[in-house]
């Protein structure tokens, strides 16, 4: 809970400057892709956390690794904090949040969509639209599959979860027929 927090603080801040500069975006796809370079080579959080190392050796390391991404200087510098406050470790927490951050600034609203097999694209934007014009946000849907379904699908909508699961409508239906027979 307080790695959250700590993330969320640090991504406001840089939402934050990221207004000001008029690069919100620009931020969050530089956060993206910084955070899919450390996914691939955790060797990178090893080094920036091991207190073996200098500041200037890491330093040195963050420079290289922004320079070889071309990432903006305000992102290279809001690295180098999280390395001095020993909370690199926290970059995916932070992507994360930032991301969520800019779609309240943008009117978005992401929704995972689980369903027993693959949903048909028609099917796909017609629960777009419906969320979208419930929320009154442009929804962007990301479909997963889940083969524990039965059939229907589950919505996850920020921390609501919409569940019209078979899997689900059969566990309700057990617990009215144990109620039933008690």
């Amino acid at each position: 809970m307080k790695k959250r927090s700590t993330a969320r603080r640090f991504a406001k801040a840089l939402i934050s400057i990221a207004r000001e500069e008029g690069a919100v975006q620009k931020f969050r796809d530089e956060l993206t892709l910084t955070n899919a370079v450390f996914a691939k080579t955790p060797e990178l959080y090893k080094v920036l956390l091991n207190p073996v190392y200098t500041a200037q050796e890491k330093n040195n390391l963050l420079n290289k690794l922004s320079s070889s991404l071309s990432l903006a200087k305000y992102t290279e510098r809001f690295l180098a904090m999280l390395v001095e406050t020993r909370n690199i470790g926290l970059l995916p927490e932070i992507t994360s949040c930032y991301q969520r951050l800019e779609d309240e600034l943008s009117g978005r609203i992401r929704v995972t969509v689980e369903a027993p097999h693959e949903i048909a694209g028609p099917v796909l934007e017609e629960i777009k639209k419906k969320i979208s014009e419930e929320t009154g946000k442009e929804a962007i849907l990301e479909a997963r599959l889940n083969t524990t379904l039965i059939g229907g699908m589950v919505l996850r909508i920020d921390n609501t979860l919409l569940d019209g699961s078979l899997k689900k409508q059969l566990e309700l239906l057990r617990e009215k027929i144990a109620e039933g027979a008690a």
